[in-house]
């Protein structure tokens, strides 16, 4: 069924993403990065989709997690992949840096024509020219918003977590700061995760750990599952 449009007929934009996922925490550590992402996509509060993956490796060097609308996430995906066999045909791996400089541009872009991408991403990564001088080596945190604000930062919690989980996270990098180990970093996110349980209802227990580490490059995680300390719902008085 073919539906015809005047000219005089508005253009109708999407109002409220369908399926998202929630939060991305992401945190920097000697030699690399670590991020982690639940696996469920969620329609309003229902967990519609299990075992979905919201990283996604672009190359040896940069891996991008997302929270928000899982399909202009796909979108996405498609843009960037033009973009890697772009720069190949130059002989060249497109750096977290550039990447996150482009993408910042795309959602602006986008936002500007009222017409926003309705995701926040998280773009992990190394230069592949730092790789090979450890003195000079600085693992990279980029994120964008959905209106196409861009920053770099040595940790991050989007989506609910960011209200939640920047002051936890933000205490322990101030205990050891870029000293802190691959295994130390990863610590953080688990508790950061299990905290993110108790407080967003559409939070899962089932998660992964990805990494982008300037030996190992970028390694996708695993499933993994937490269930959490529920004997705290005894000390809430309102919870009947």
């Amino acid at each position: 069924l073919s539906v015809k449009m005047n000219a005089h007929d508005e253009v109708q934009r999407t109002l409220n993403p369908t399926c998202t996922g929630t939060s991305v925490i992401a945190l920097q550590y000697k030699t690399g990065v670590v991020v982690l992402t639940d696996r469920v996509v969620s329609y309003g509060k229902m967990a519609r989709y299990k075992n979905v993956s919201r990283q996604y490796k672009v190359n040896d060097n940069v891996l991008i997690a997302f929270g928000g609308d899982h399909a202009d996430f796909h979108w996405l995906q498609n843009v960037i992949e033009r973009q890697v066999l772009l720069w190949k045909r130059f002989d060249q791996d497109i750096g977290p840096k550039a990447l996150h400089g482009y993408l910042t541009s795309l959602l602006y872009a986008r936002r500007c024509k009222m017409n926003p991408i309705w995701n926040t991403l998280v773009v992990a990564g190394v230069e592949e020219e730092e790789k090979n001088n450890k003195e000079t080596s600085t693992p990279f945190i980029g994120v964008i918003t959905q209106k196409g604000c861009a920053y770099q930062v040595k940790h991050i919690a989007t989506g609910l977590g960011a209200f939640l989980l920047n002051q936890a996270v933000e205490d322990e990098w101030r205990k050891k700061g870029e000293n802190l180990s691959r295994e130390d970093a990863e610590a953080v996110l688990r508790k950061s995760l299990e905290l993110t349980l108790y407080h967003d209802c559409v939070a899962d227990n089932e998660f992964e750990i990805g990494r982008v580490d300037a030996n190992e490059g970028v390694v996708l995680g695993t499933e993994e599952k937490i269930i959490g300390d529920w004997s705290i719902a005894e000390t809430n008085c309102q919870y009947e």
